[in-house]
């Protein structure tokens, strides 16, 4: 037997069948009883094997109904089941005598899903998008509301009309309606503008008042779809009297407003620009308001531009976590007014970096607070500080990049950013006194498993002893914090990591901690070089230890045979693993040692290249674990402190000191000094280290930059010793790439490049249905040009991410990457670029074109210490104290 439902009867039954499809067991309170018939009709349906689900109902006997219920299984197991219970509802039994907890079935009850159904509310739910609203609201307020009558008046708005254009436009859905309305002329709608306003009415909730106010209908419905989201994503009332009765439209409509007005913007930008634009006009006076009233969306420009300055103000104000609560409702709801000025963009970025660098400084405000040693302060530094300062360095680094004078509301945004970076330096030298007051408690000298100078021993030649290959990377200033970066670079299917800390010999100086890092202490003990209050090295035996050479010798006579094999960093990356494969043969120890970070800092320019140079790292590690190393060490000779607006100090006689510290032949006892003797640190020479209390900087007779190190702070000693290795050696996957780059026209001063990966066919392979579901990075350069510096400022595109000095995104989709960049330098020239895959260079490819590069004035440079002759005996220098 087949019963047919109405409309409204039919609505019921798919909601009765998704709720029956996730909570399985169901009972029906039918308070007002309005469902009988529809229930009857349900289980002859169920019967007819036509409802998929068994229902049961109640009718005047309880022990009929028990009766049933044991034929469909235990309530324990709660199954696939529908209870109709008429009359009944669930108020405690004392207040009802029509309460189900005053029946037989209480223990069903109470294992089941309770199921209530208004039949007002289910009516309005039915009717939406069928018939207009003040239809809608004049039949369910009507005496004497059935179910039955419902299913006949809402069969009739599906009953066929005389004008065929009217009948076809009552049946359209809310996309096919507003894409007649938006991709029609206003001439060619006039004939049916009538029953296009209807179906308004019937899918949006449009009214008579509504296009009184704004006659021309595809603007009033387009303005109706927004003001609809704007008002609904609104955290307070709307002021304007025309908005008001909007929050009081159905949940259904609602949402279908939202859905069209999304779609409006991501198919339609332009004529969505417009249109919003012109509907701000109208409202804005008395919708203009605070960014804690706004919600996720920017229906309008204005609301995009109150969250933004709000951000900017708390920023301003210290309240870091508000602005950052901001920049995340921004970046969830991807705005769209941003989208249309890159500039904007841009800032938002940079507040977002600024924010979470002031949360990190709420979050660590004083990590050495009570701290009662060396390891516990290197424990604390590691843990707590030094996420500070990665976060630190990744705002100067997005800073350097994308900070401009079109950037919006730019002064209140230069004092947001005076003030975070006041905040840091007073943070920085807080914990720069606490460390001295430590090191001034307890030595400066830590015990071996931290010192730099038994880390060959303890961390390289025992992996040595494997007999696998063993790659060493030593890192001219390389700080801890990179390494977490580097760490979470490396990380992957396969890879083990382990990431220790050392503190850097003092003063943390190249010539100071690169050659203390081969294994020539004796007895735990050092002979440095100095010459003229200048460490040039260590006195090893009958030699001498001052240069690459040296080190990598002294490091090949604690291996047995083969003698080390020594690697520049930008030579291991440009070489193909073929012949990579070829060199490192015949070695067991790789040292590989990198100039960059150290030499990009001292040039003034470290953080516009940072990030790269440590992607750099990243694709030596890759080429040479496809040559055949098993096992990796990264660690570095010193760090660094990251500043603007260095203070200088006076100490003595100009010249006299270095940069962040001073050689002195008698101790010192200067207010806001530490003086450390060299014999503490069990170096067998006289003399006194003095170094600042703070990170200011001594006057050496030149501006300061922003890179400097040789000081005691922890930025500058803390040094990484980061463990790589893998479970199964790596293997060629066989996959390759290839890139394409086509020129776009420069905007607003930065230039553009359009960019995709994809992955590349050979000879007699078949067609790649398929891409790598890993991203890939991508490096940006300026073909053979070294003082020329690549600045990617942005990328758009499906998971696109900007990164210094180059991008990363998803290969194998057939979209484009869109990549703003400059090129800086101090020339004045016209320059090609090139692209490569970051995991294997030879992947190339340049634009047809020339870029201009925007002149930057050349900025000094650290003069190189002169190199010591190998026998020179050891000089310590005589000085005068200081005035």
């Amino acid at each position: 037997m087949t019963t047919s439902f109405g409309p409204v009867s039919a609505f019921l039954e798919q909601k009765l069948l998704s709720t029956l499809s996730d909570k399985k067991l169901v009972v029906w309170l039918d308070v007002e009883g309005h469902y009988t018939g529809f229930v009857d009709a349900l289980r002859l349906r169920a019967q007819a094997k036509q409802f998929p689900v068994p229902v049961l109902a109640f009718r005047d006997s309880f022990l009929e109904l028990m009766l049933a219920l044991e034929h469909e299984g235990s309530t324990i197991d709660k199954p696939l089941l529908l209870v109709h219970l008429p009359g009944y509802n669930n108020l405690p039994a004392q207040q009802s005598p029509s309460s189900v907890r005053g029946t037989p079935l209480l223990e069903l009850y109470e294992s089941a899903h309770p199921f209530q159904q208004n039949l007002a509310s289910l009516v309005s739910a039915a009717a939406n998008g069928r018939r207009t609203l003040p239809d809608i609201e004049a039949f369910v307020a009507a005496p004497g509301l059935t179910l039955a009558a419902a299913d006949v008046w809402l069969a009739e708005s599906g009953a066929p009309t005389v004008d065929t254009h009217v009948e076809w436009i009552s049946r359209l859905s809310a996309p096919e309606l507003l894409n007649q309305l938006t991709g029609t002329e206003a001439a060619n709608l006039q004939g049916v503008e009538s029953a296009l306003r209807a179906r308004a009415e019937t899918l949006f909730g449009t009214d008579g008042p509504w296009f009184a106010t704004l006659p021309e209908l595809t603007e009033s419905v387009v303005a109706w779809l927004l003001c609809v989201e704007f008002v609904h994503d609104l955290r307070r009332p709307p002021r304007h009297l025309d908005l008001a009765r909007l929050k009081d439209l159905p949940p259904q409509t609602v949402q279908r407003c939202q859905q069209e007005a999304t779609r409006l913007r991501q198919q339609q930008p332009e004529r969505y620009r417009t249109w919003a634009l012109g509907v701000e006009l109208w409202l804005r006076d008395k919708e203009d308001t605070e960014p804690k009233d706004l919600g996720r969306i920017d229906t309008f420009q204005f609301e995009a531009l109150t969250i933004y300055r709000g951000a900017v103000q708390a920023l301003a104000a210290g309240e870091y976590a508000q602005a950052l609560h901001w920049v995340e409702a921004h970046e969830a709801s991807q705005g769209f007014w941003v989208k249309q000025e890159p500039p904007r963009q841009w800032a938002w970025t940079l507040v977002g970096d600024a924010a979470r660098l002031g949360v990190a400084l709420l979050g660590a405000p004083r990590p050495l607070e009570r701290v009662t040693g060396l390891e516990e302060a290197v424990q604390r530094y590691t843990e707590a500080a030094a996420p500070v300062d990665l976060a630190h360095r990744h705002f100067e680094q997005r800073h350097a990049a994308l900070y401009g004078p079109l950037l919006p509301e730019l002064t209140a945004l230069n004092l947001a950013f005076e003030k975070l970076r006041f905040a840091w330096a007073d943070w920085a030298d807080v914990l720069a006194r606490d460390f001295a007051r430590v090191c001034r408690e307890h030595g400066a000298l830590p015990p071996p498993e931290l010192q730099q100078r038994s880390l060959f021993d303890q961390a390289v030649l025992p992996l040595l002893g494997t007999g696998e290959k063993v790659a060493l990377f030593v890192l001219d200033a390389l700080r801890f914090e990179m390494a977490l970066e580097l760490r979470d670079e490396l990380l992957g299917s396969g890879v083990q990591v382990d990431l220790r800390a050392r503190l850097a010999e003092l003063p943390t100086v190249t010539a100071v901690g690169m050659n203390a890092l081969p294994p020539i202490e004796r007895d735990g003990r050092l002979t440095p070089l100095v010459k003229d209050g200048r460490f040039t090295g260590f006195r090893t035996g009958e030699g001498t230890v001052t240069r690459p050479d040296d080190r990598v010798k002294v490091m090949g006579s604690r291996t047995a045979g083969k003698a080390p094999l020594q690697l520049p960093l930008a030579e291991v990356g440009q070489t193909s693993v073929a012949r990579l494969k070829k060199r490192v043969e015949q070695a067991q120890l790789i040292v590989v040692h990198g100039l960059d970070i150290d030499q990009a800092g001292e040039a003034d320019f470290g953080v516009r290249v940072f990030g790269g140079i440590i992607r750099d790292i990243v694709a030596a590690r890759h080429q040479l674990e496809l040559a055949g190393v098993q096992q990796f060490v990264f660690t570095s000779d010193h760090g660094f402190l990251l500043q603007r607006g260095v203070r200088t100090q006076g100490f003595g006689a100009r010249g006299q000191a270095d940069r962040r510290y001073v050689f002195s032949d008698m101790e010192r006892t200067d207010a806001g000094h530490l003086c450390v003797p060299l014999a503490s640190l069990h170096y067998e020479a006289p003399g006194f280290l003095v170094f600042r209390e703070d990170t200011a900087e001594y006057d050496v007779g030149r501006a300061p930059g922003s890179f400097t190190h040789g000081g005691n702070s922890l930025q500058e000693r803390v040094i990484p010793v980061l463990h790589v290795s893998r479970k199964r050696a790596a293997a060629d996957t066989g996959l390759r790439f290839a890139i394409e780059c086509e020129p776009a026209s420069a905007a607003m001063g930065v230039q553009r490049l359009l960019v995709r990966v994809s992955p590349a066919k050979r000879s007699g392979q078949a067609p790649l249905e398929f891409a790598s579901s890993q991203p890939v990075d991508v490096v940006m350069r300026v073909a053979g040009n070294t003082d020329v510096r690549m600045v990617v400022k942005d990328v758009t595109g499906a998971d696109a991410v900007a990164q210094p000095g180059g991008f990363r995104l998803r290969p194998g989709t057939s979209e484009w990457a869109e990549v703003y960049f400059v090129l800086e330098g101090a020339v004045n020239d016209r320059l090609a670029v090139e692209l490569a895959l970051a995991g294997d260079l030879s992947v190339k490819a340049s634009p047809p074109t020339t870029y201009p590069v925007s002149y930057v004035p050349a900025t000094r440079k650290e003069p190189e210490a002169p190199e010591p002759a190998p026998a020179a005996p050891l000089a310590l220098a005589q000085k005068a104290p200081p005035a």
